[in-house]
């Protein structure tokens, strides 16, 4: 199957890129399942890349390119009876809305000064440069989101997309934009495809001791929400914050800071600051941060009382805030060419081509130190993989 031709086959939204960035806001460590393609850019402002992944209700896949000026998607369905819905319902449209939050935030560059007016001893003194600008944190499936908790960015997105291959057919194969090699799409897996023993499966998968976490939270979850895990936590983003996050640390594998991007990312909780040691080193150059929490390892206490410092200067949109002041705070990117073979654990043996995935952001989503790599690289070879244990 193809894409709709470009622009003619697509829909488009007006947006500049200070409202929207999707290269920063996409592929940073909040979601894990899009694929990124370069393209051939035919005239100056035209997309030069790429974002698409497979969604559900009704199952399609996604296209997202960008301009300065307009966000550009598509959805392709695998049959006609559900794109003819689509067209006509505005699914697809509503799912861009909604997933970006661009009708219940709109004005992201006035985000951008409020925070300054709030914070004009940190924020305002903060160069927003291009991996700081059109920040926008998404409103994600809380069900995907608890899944891929706990590890590095590069290792989260190769072990959701196994995990996906493994638990969910596929929907539909595109010939990648570029005219080289072809994606299949999966959706991701809904709890009730999984098996009851699950851990042995996602470490033979390289899942490792977190497989245990997964097979333990699907227990709990299936224990509390008797008509369905996904639709029991839609159910938790109209619940307060304290009672969601009593609930999800008591899921195995689960912290503050995981429960607070949970809540953030997933059920509507905008003012919530996850804290690592990376936001409390932003939160000491503050010159009002207390003395007594400068330098000191994380605990409770340490967590309560530098979130509310940021809270009480970024506001009710702090989580948003910190999204922007962590990708500002990122290096330079080094640019250099390199050829990445990656060594999967499985049993099977595929052939694949390596995406452009370039900046990644190797961050480690832990309740303890969040480290970062920052690296600039293109790749663009298919290779056979061979898949060991």
């Amino acid at each position: 199957m193809s894409r709709p031709p470009f622009p003619s086959g697509w829909s488009s939204i007006p947006l500049s890129l200070k409202n929207l960035t999707l290269a920063n806001s996409l592929p940073v460590g909040q979601s894990f399942l899009w694929h990124r393609h370069a393209i051939a850019s035919s005239t100056p402002g035209s997309p030069t890349e790429e974002f698409s992944r497979a969604v559900d209700n009704p199952p399609r896949v996604v296209c997202l390119r960008q301009s300065p000026s307009h966000l550009y998607y598509a959805a392709v369905h695998p049959n006609e009876h559900d794109a003819l819905a689509d067209q006509r319902k505005g699914i697809t449209k509503d799912w861009v809305n909604d997933y970006f939050q661009l009708k219940a935030h709109p004005e992201l560059e006035r985000m951008y000064d409020d925070w300054r007016a709030r914070d004009p001893e940190l924020f305002g003194k903060v160069e927003v440069n291009e991996r700081a600008v059109g920040v926008r944190v998404l409103r994600q499936d809380p069900w995907e989101f608890i899944t891929s908790t706990n590890n590095h960015i590069p290792r989260i997105t190769s072990l959701l997309h196994r995990f996906s291959q493994s638990f969910s057919p596929p929907l539909l194969t595109l010939h990648n934009p570029d005219n080289d090699g072809e994606t299949t799409y999966h959706l991701f897996p809904t709890p009730t495809a999984l098996p009851t023993k699950l851990e042995a499966l996602l470490r033979s998968m390289g899942f490792g001791y977190r497989a245990s976490f997964i097979e333990s939270s699907l227990q709990t979850l299936e224990e509390e929400f008797k008509e369905g895990i996904e639709a029991g936590l839609l159910r938790w983003r109209n619940q307060d914050v304290d009672t969601v996050r009593e609930k999800l640390v008591a899921l195995k594998g689960v912290g503050r800071k995981v429960a607070d991007c949970v809540m953030l990312m997933c059920m509507d909780k905008p003012s919530l600051i996850p804290i690592d040691t990376h936001v409390a080193a932003i939160a000491a150059r503050h010159p009002a941060f207390p003395s007594r929490l400068r330098n000191k390892p994380m605990s409770k206490q340490v967590y309560d009382e530098t979130q509310q410092f940021l809270l009480d200067r970024w506001g009710p949109m702090g989580g948003w805030c910190q999204a922007v002041m962590f990708a500002a705070d990122l290096p330079e990117p080094k640019s250099k060419v390199k050829v990445v073979k990656t060594k999967v654990e499985s049993s099977l043996t595929v052939k694949r081509k390596l995406e452009d995935v370039s900046p990644t952001l190797n961050l480690k989503r832990t309740r303890s130190a969040t480290r970062l790599e920052l690296k600039q690289t293109r790749t663009i070879v298919t290779e056979d993989v061979k898949m060991e244990e």
